[in-house]
């Protein structure tokens, strides 16, 4: 498989666009479909392109070596020759055009250099322009980032995309002095803070549990520790509900009883009142279009039909 193919098949195994790749390298999407088709004629100099196939196999974490020997191999760097044209020589002058022929053609160059001479003293004076400079794109700069985390298996994100989760290691990103950093774990202070990214950064975020002070993360070259920016507290989910659940709309006398035939409860309930019972209760109710039934927290039912008298167990 050539680099062109092998660059265009990494791209759509990871569901990416051409568009996601150009926003993410800064390479022309025209110039990352010419790479991809191998029309090198459709790209700038051979430095650039090698530079474009680097920084674009790096952000589909393809090593770029082998591709980039596949394109000195398949199109080596050898400039055409130049074309040269030469001034066809005439016929030489037939015999017999006579002694005066050579003087004829002095005073013609003679007459034509003072009609050049006399144009030129009466022609505007002009000043030539110096031809304009074009610049050169200037292919992107990586750095990696490894980020570490405590608990591991914290999810990493990097201006809002996900990374993975950690530890993430030597992942390649284009340099910049602003990003912003957000590592989460349930059940933790999730952790914010903007990084600068103009070299490589090997980062180690200590996530603390709920209500136990800000996460902080701490730079593994240079020791420096920083505590996140202020991030909303996740709320911890809802403890899950257990048991049979009785509600009524209406008043009804019910008893419950438990598995091994002990009663729970007897009496006349009123509108409005809820209480939970073991799984596996007999219900007795004397109203039972009054009384509805929830178990272990699902969807909750009428027990039957409004005065029946009717018996259950849940």
């Amino acid at each position: 498989m050539t680099f062109g193919a092998a660059l265009q098949q990494a791209r759509e195994a990871q569901g990416h666009d051409l568009a996601d790749v150009a926003a993410r390298t800064r390479i022309r999407s025209e110039y990352l479909r010419a790479i991809e088709a191998e029309e090198l004629g459709a790209l700038p100099e051979r430095a650039l392109v090698r530079s474009y196939i680097t920084t674009y196999a790096r952000d589909l974490a393809l090593d770029p070596a082998p591709l980039l020997a596949d394109l000195e191999a398949l199109y080596p760097d050898n400039a055409p020759p130049v074309q040269r044209s030469y001034l066809q020589t005439t016929e030489p002058a037939r015999r017999g055009c006579g002694a005066a022929l050579p003087t004829l053609l002095a005073v013609l160059l003679i007459g034509g250099a003072a009609a050049y001479s006399f144009w030129q003293s009466r022609a505007p004076k002009t000043t030539a322009k110096a031809p304009l400079e074009v610049e050169e794109p200037i292919a992107p700069v990586n750095v990696n980032l490894t980020v570490e985390s405590l608990p591991g298996g914290a999810k990493v994100f990097l201006d809002n995309r996900e990374l993975g989760r950690a530890p993430i290691r030597s992942f390649p990103t284009e340099a910049r002095q602003g990003a912003v950093l957000r590592v989460e774990y349930g059940g933790r202070m999730p952790f914010k803070q903007n990084i600068d990214l103009r070299q490589g950064r090997h980062l180690k975020v200590r996530l603390m549990p709920l209500n136990m002070g800000a996460s902080i993360m701490t730079d593994a070259s240079t020791g420096q520790v920083q505590e996140s920016l202020p991030v909303p507290v996740p709320k911890a989910p809802p403890a899950p509900v257990k048991g049979v659940t009785v509600s009524l709309s209406g008043a009804s006398w019910l008893r419950a009883t438990a598995p091994d035939g002990n009663v729970l409860y007897e009496g006349i309930l009123g509108a409005g009142t809820t209480r939970t019972f073991p799984n596996g209760t007999t219900l007795r109710a004397g109203n039972a279009g009054a009384v509805k039934v929830s178990v272990d927290g699902g969807s909750a039912e009428t027990m039957g039909a409004n005065g029946q008298a009717l018996t259950r167990r849940y």
